[in-house]
């Protein structure tokens, strides 16, 4: 971040709203074009990145306590477009519901969402407590390697070896159906995120 963006933070925390509206005028047209190109969509980029600036505005007293603004930005906006894709996987039936086979090519119909879920709960708890933190941060908060170094105290390439490890070790646990591996860690963070 520029030191001129730092400026207009400062200012805006300090109770000048026209400085938010240059913060405005200057990322918006960034987050619409950095969603664009996942979503495909004009009109659901141009959704999610106002949504993004509204959060931004609600934070307004914390802002000043982020250290690197434009991380924190597209942090947020990459959560939005997870959000967005796991509500349109959501959004015809609850996923509990759904039998396997319809879900995608699973060699093991017999195994229902909620015990493929218990399974990978199961083997989240034979990870270190570290390891698991770390891959739960990533997985299911939707941190960056990057944020997730940060808040830790932790280098980049540490936070991806606990990472990297995680998820060799599910698919080893996941070996007999290792197709229901992703979809899982795809419900769950569906889930926890509440859909």
């Amino acid at each position: 971040m520029d030191k001129l963006t730092r400026q207009y933070i400062d200012e805006w925390v300090n109770g000048d709203e026209r400085a938010f509206k240059k913060i405005f005028d200057y990322y918006l047209p960034k987050l619409i074009s950095f969603s664009f190109k996942s979503l495909k969509n004009m009109e659901d980029a141009e959704e999610l990145s106002l949504n993004v600036m509204l959060n931004i505005w609600n934070y307004q007293s914390k802002i000043d306590t982020i250290i690197d603004f434009e991380d924190y930005l597209y942090g947020m906006l990459r959560n939005q477009v997870s959000r967005h894709y796991r509500k349109k996987l959501l959004v015809t039936a609850e996923l509990e519901s759904v039998p396997l086979q319809n879900l995608g090519t699973i060699d093991h119909p017999e195994f229902s969402v909620r015990e493929l879920q218990a399974k990978y709960e199961a083997a989240l708890a034979k990870l270190p407590a570290k390891q698991r933190e770390i891959f739960l941060l990533s997985r299911e908060e939707g941190l960056s390697q990057k944020q997730i170094a940060r808040q830790k105290g932790l280098s980049v390439h540490t936070v991806n070896n606990h990472i990297t490890t995680s998820l060799k070790f599910l698919r080893k646990e996941f070996q007999e159906y290792p197709e229901a591996l992703s979809m899982v860690l795809v419900i769950t963070s569906a889930t926890i995120l509440g859909g």
